[in-house]
């Protein structure tokens, strides 16, 4: 319903505008009347109105004082004069004021209900664009939020401030904690997406209320289904503990009110925006430990439940590479990559309960790709998958690997039978076609494209939607694998790797190698031997 203020000192015209029309069958409702200009911008503050029907001839304020007043004090307010002077000023300067329309007395019921429905029009249109102007808005600042937790983030403090102000967020402090939550067992009780998305939102609320005495937060979706809650930390010095009563009352809020519980992993604080990744990774790392510790439960840094003596070395880019991997359907390096995690386990003789946790983080990463795929849980692992409890049946580290990669060929199998479209079919024939050229160092977009008969632009977007990654990067991706590869043999020169990969400059291939994994080939091959 769209409000109504009528604003005429004739109470006859008033009661007359009331019963002219059945105001509710067309999306209206008179909020208010007024006699004059100042009663009218008493009534405009109380009830915010749509539309203003203002009579010119007023005591007081007349209807063309009071359209300048709303014009600068409310400018949501539709204006449209009502008068009985047809006279050529009257109409120029209510034009000058920015009326919306001029209608003049007498008048039709017609005349009147077509010139309400077009500003109801506008208004709609109106509200719609500002809707999807903050859902757009909303989904940027989330992004970019998560380009801080990735590995991917390389930004100066300068160019985050500024793209941070661009989204209309600004911190005082340089000191920043974060969170990762998740609502346990939340594939159980929920198969469809949107019922988990509105228990998310749910717990997204209460966290908010949880934390407003904590000072600026921002709270969002994060990778792998997780909420990340990022928190300014004020004061000057990195904390080794931070405060976890907000965390404690969300957990309390949460039983009490939903009846579920959630299970929260909280880093240290860290200095800087590049700080932000760095608890995000301790955040993980703790929330990890739930498997041992149990669900229901805040779990800070640093509290260890390995009986292996040491700290086990499991790099979270894991799961990130297996979602890509799972992206491009290449299920033999799903495979291999696998194969790696559990050799690493072996090697260093980690306890059965933190490979529960390393197996939970990668079932983890295996649903959620099915979800991203736009397929239920159930039809592709059926109605009586519950992973949790079947890998805690698992008696050996043989035994968790093996199933769970049955569990990634199942979800690629399905996937793969599921989406053969025409688009589907191009991705992965440009794909093919990069990995096979890959040692072309003049190998572009428009190269490809010409090689799957389509044009660039129409492959960037179809690549991008099919297999996670821009064409560009998928390149690099495919030519610094090989590059690592080459490296692992030993013996060969930088400048003759380079020049394989097809990257002519040796210095910018080693530049890219150090972005790409986070150390340099020398790096590598030091680590290696």
């Amino acid at each position: 319903m769209q409000k109504i203020l009528i604003v005429d000192d004739e109470s006859i015209f008033r009661e007359y505008l009331r019963s002219a029309l059945d105001w509710e069958a067309y999306g209206f409702e008179l909020c208010a009347e007024a006699k004059n200009g100042i009663e009218a911008l008493e009534q405009v503050q109380m009830h915010q109105p749509d539309i203003a029907l203002v009579d010119i001839t007023m005591p007081f304020m007349d209807g063309l004082t009071l359209t300048e007043q709303l014009k600068e004090h409310y400018p949501a307010t539709s204006v449209v004069l009502i008068t009985g002077h047809n006279e050529f000023d009257y109409a120029r300067k209510a034009l000058k004021l920015g009326v919306e329309d001029y209608i003049l007395k007498p008048f039709s019921k017609d005349e009147l209900i077509l010139t309400l429905l077009k500003l109801q029009k506008e208004h709609e249109k109106a509200r719609e664009e500002r809707s999807t102007l903050k859902e757009n808005q909303q989904l940027m600042k989330e992004s970019y939020l998560n380009h801080l937790l990735s590995s991917e983030y390389h930004q100066s403090p300068e160019e985050t401030t500024q793209k941070l102000q661009q989204l209309g967020e600004s911190f005082a402090s340089s000191l920043f904690v974060v969170a990762c939550i998740e609502i346990d067992h939340m594939d159980v009780k929920w198969n469809q997406v949107s019922e988990r998305l509105l228990w998310k939102y749910a717990v997204t609320n209460i966290l908010n209320e949880a934390l407003e005495e904590t000072g600026h937060h921002l709270i969002f979706n994060g990778p792998e289904g997780r909420i990340i809650c990022l928190v300014e930390h004020q004061g000057n010095r990195e904390l080794e503990v931070p405060a976890l009563e907000g965390y404690e009352k969300l957990i309390f809020l949460i039983k009490k009110y939903l009846k579920f519980t959630i299970t929260i992993g909280v880093g240290r604080s860290q200095s800087g925006y590049g700080g932000i990744r760095t608890s995000y990774l301790e955040a993980l790392e703790a929330l990890q430990n739930k498997f041992v510790l149990g669900n229901d439960r805040v779990i800070s840094y640093g509290s260890s439940v390995l009986d292996s003596g040491k700290q086990a070395l499991y790099p979270t880019e894991v799961n990130e590479e297996l979602l890509v991997l799972l992206r491009m359907h290449n299920a033999d390096k799903v495979d291999d990559k696998l194969e790696e995690v559990f050799q690493s386990i072996r090697e260093q003789r980690l306890s059965l309960e933190y490979t529960y946790v390393i197996s939970m983080g990668l079932i983890s990463v295996c649903l959620s790709y099915v979800t991203e795929m736009g397929h239920p849980i159930e039809d592709c692992f059926g109605e009586t998958f519950y992973p949790y409890s079947e890998i805690k049946r698992l008696g050996s580290i043989e035994s968790t690997s093996t199933w769970i990669k049955e569990l990634f060929a199942k979800a690629i199998q399905y996937t793969n039978k599921h989406k053969k479209t025409r688009s589907s079919k191009i991705a992965q024939s440009a794909k093919e076609y990069i990995e096979g050229q890959y040692m072309d160092s003049e190998l572009q977009l428009d190269q490809i494209a010409q090689q799957v008969f389509i044009n660039p632009s129409y492959l960037r977007a179809i690549f991008k939607k099919e297999i996670g990654m821009t064409v560009t990067d998928y390149v690099t991706h495919v030519r610094m694998h090989k590059a690592k590869e080459l490296l692992g043999k030993g013996n060969i020169r930088l400048a003759d790797i380079a020049e394989q990969i097809g990257v002519n400059d040796p210095s910018y291939f080693s530049k890219s190698f150090k972005k790409f994994f986070g150390y340099s080939p020398s790096e590598y091959e030091n680590n290696r031997l």
